[in-house]
């Protein structure tokens, strides 16, 4: 195998050495569907009359990943590509992956994907493109449509509903009636689904640029978006959420969506942090960063009233820049983030974490016994010290010295 300098390469190489063992081959899907948009394709995906064992006796080194389904995946180096046999499938009875399958032709494959845009096949080497379920013409419209009975596509797969609402704002299109209509009439199935892949399909929705036009497209399926997130409908509008940077984290996005719907001076209800973490399988990580930043907003929304000391604390944890992120997101504040900024410059430059001067060992070392108060005055010392009052070791000593004499009273 040549080197390739590209995917791109790499999947016309994939084509050619296919074609030149007597096989039908053709890139597919959302490679096609993103030339034709005129973008740059992420990855290629290949379709081929070569039935599995075939492929990898062409590639030798590649792995079947899909066996009972004809996909191979084949890899050179940094690159690899997934090559999948053309194929119709049978019935789908656990809403997720078909009974059985058969291998057959480019056009029964292309019946057997989820949208028109997706149905695409395209020659690199002749650069010309087969579409037998109007996938062009849809991509013309910017018009998202299921290929051929839209409840039969989704009864196939209940996630394809979701992925309808991520493709729709991704690409920017809108959902064509019939497709529109099949998910409003069996969006409730979407409690089958597994939460696992729910969660992940909704990562992908949250963390891409278009979140905001994604949620409000789920949001005019409440029932749907009700299951997938567990909030008791959907919030009025998307607004935090909308003014998020465009590469924002889901945990961040999960906090700006509870911003739009219970506002920042309320905590949110630790059952709904929760509901979250069951329904969208969240880490550890994600749950404790909800939570912190539910306690911290509250806070930082009266940031002029809040002591030096517990604003360096919030800035030091590591989790701070969600905290502040969802601030400055928030339209109300626009008029005092020129001074919200101004004070954290100054914060930082007072060195929001230092070493504290006094410890519990120092504690010890100057006479206190072991006990319960031993937090509390160290949080009080080195409240002291945030605040610039105990500027020195000496000055922290002699303050702890006082708590500890009036403790032996």
């Amino acid at each position: 195998m040549q080197p390739d300098t590209s995917s791109e390469h790499f999947a016309l190489h994939i084509v050619e050495q296919l074609r030149s063992g007597g096989h039908t081959a053709y890139w597919a899907g959302g490679c096609v569907r993103d030339q034709i948009m005129g973008r740059k394709p992420k990855d290629y995906d290949i379709a081929t009359s070569a039935k599995p064992e075939e492929v990898v006796a062409i590639f030798p080194r590649s792995q079947k990943v899909g066996a009972a389904f004809g996909v191979v995946l084949v890899r050179h180096k940094k690159f690899q590509a997934e090559v999948a046999t053309f194929r119709t499938d049978g019935v789908y009875s656990d809403g997720r992956h078909p009974d059985s399958v058969r291998f057959a032709t480019a056009p029964e494959d292309a019946q057997r994907r989820d949208f028109t845009c997706n149905g695409l096949f395209f020659d690199p080497v002749t650069k010309e493109i087969f579409d037998f379920v109007g996938g062009q013409q849809d991509i013309a419209a910017k018009r998202l449509r299921a290929i051929g009975d839209p409840e039969k596509r989704f009864t196939e797969d209940h996630l394809r509903m979701l992925r309808a609402i991520r493709f729709a704002a991704r690409l920017d299109f809108s959902i064509e009636p019939q497709t529109r209509a099949a998910i409003d009439h069996m969006q409730n199935r979407i409690a089958t689904i597994s939460r696992e892949r729910i969660g992940e399909e909704i990562r992908m929705m949250l963390e891409h640029p278009t979140r905001q036009k994604a949620l409000e497209t789920l949001a005019a399926f409440a029932p749907m978006f009700t299951e997938v997130f567990g909030l008791p409908s959907p919030p009025a509008d998307f607004g935090t959420v909308g003014r998020l940077p465009a590469i924002a984290s889901r945990t961040l996005t999960l906090a700006g969506l509870l911003c739009d719907f219970y506002g920042e001076l309320n905590a949110w209800p630790e059952e709904i942090i929760s509901t979250l973490r069951t329904k969208l399988v969240l880490s550890n990580d994600e749950t404790d960063a909800l939570s912190w930043i539910s306690r911290g907003l509250p806070m930082i929304a009266r940031w002029e009233d809040l002591t030096k000391a517990a604003t360096k604390r919030l800035m030091a944890d590591h989790r701070w820049p969600l905290l502040e992120t969802l601030f400055c997101a928030d339209e109300d504040h626009a008029p005092e983030l020129l001074a919200f900024r101004e004070r954290l410059t100054v914060l930082r430059e007072e060195t929001i974490d230092p070493q504290p001067f006094i410890t519990g060992e120092n504690l010890i070392a100057l006479g206190a016994q072991p006990g319960k108060q031993f937090k509390k005055w160290l949080e009080q010392l080195y409240d002291q010290q945030l605040e610039g009052q105990l500027k020195t070791r000496e000055q922290a000593e002699n303050a702890a010295r006082e708590l500890i004499s009036k403790a032996s009273e």
